[in-house]
């Protein structure tokens, strides 16, 4: 099914597949663009705040914020496609809704069927590789907090401190074309993002973490570039990988930028991973340059 989808996933044994949470995975997704090279991402269905949230609780559909996201990092500059997907409203009782979001929900009731909308959603626009939902349904996220059971990206996101994180339900039916990209994979990235709320809330899911190992591909994690306020607090660069470790995500090649936080304990330090230093920042604006995310990716790619 993933060959009729994305047949340029398979050009060159390329296959590359990107994982995260609707901010970092477009970065990601963006910096893969600036190689011509065409990724499928798989992005979380967790979201249950702002536009995604009210849309998720109206119609019971996966939350389409991050998936909307995603698809217009996948687009050109000049397209007209990404001004009208960001579009947001700005008063009525479309409030705060972006038109992406609307257009994404309209498919997915058009076809009862949110991979095929995202699909849809990607060859209407033009873009250069496919976003797919991790699932098909809504997941909630739950956290173990002290002794408290925690519900919801929007409050873990801003709870530090936390040990354990799962869906709800624990697990989640994956489509199979996502299981499929994930096996046939040359390259998979992970992040940047939020550890918890994007990338566990994905990798997190049984099959998802299964099919991964399974994979024989390389996993790159790409740190983000400064510690996250709430769930990623006071976390290094190796103790992000150690949460992920924990989960029981492998990860082979590891790409930071410790200008604003630091590499961690040598305790952490896996002597199987491969830890590249490298520039990827604007340092004023503390976000991924796609240039030079996409040089730092193009070299492993090769």
């Amino acid at each position: 099914m993933l060959r009729e989808i994305a047949p340029k996933f398979y050009d060159l044994d390329e296959g590359i597949l990107a994982i995260g949470g609707g901010h970092g995975l477009a970065a990601t997704l963006a910096s893969i663009r600036t190689l011509d090279k065409y990724p499928v991402g798989i992005v979380s269905v967790a979201d249950d705040g702002g536009s995604s949230g009210r849309l998720r609780d109206e119609f019971g559909h996966i939350p389409p914020g991050d998936l909307r996201r995603c698809v217009s990092a996948l687009l050109p500059k000049t397209s007209p496609w990404q001004d009208l997907l960001e579009f947001r409203f700005a008063s009525g009782e479309l409030q705060g809704h972006a038109l992406g979001n609307l257009i994404f929900t309209a498919l997915t009731g058009l076809s009862a069927d949110p991979v095929g909308a995202s699909v849809e959603l990607c060859h209407l626009v033009g873009a250069t590789g496919v976003v797919l939902p991790a699932c098909s349904e809504p997941l909630t996220l739950v956290g173990q907090f002290a002794d408290m059971e925690l519900l919801g990206q929007a409050l873990l996101a801003k709870t530090s401190g936390l040990t354990k994180v799962g869906v709800r339900p624990s697990d989640p039916v994956v489509p199979s074309v996502v299981l499929e990209a994930i096996v046939d994979a040359n390259h998979i990235t992970l992040g940047p993002g939020s550890l918890y709320t994007s990338i566990i809330a994905v990798c997190g899911i049984p099959a998802i973490r299964d099919a991964i190992a399974k994979s024989s591909a390389q996993v790159i994690f790409v740190a983000n570039l400064a510690p996250q306020v709430g769930e990623g607090e006071n976390l290094t660069v190796a103790g992000h990988v150690r949460v992920l470790m924990d989960f029981g995500i492998d990860v082979d090649v590891v790409l930071y930028d410790d200008h604003l936080i630091e590499l961690g304990d040598d305790a952490y330090l896996d002597p199987s991973i491969q830890w590249i230093l490298t520039d990827l920042s604007d340092k004023e604006k503390r976000v991924h340059n796609p240039a030079l995310l996409g040089q730092a990716l193009g070299g492993l790619l090769r």
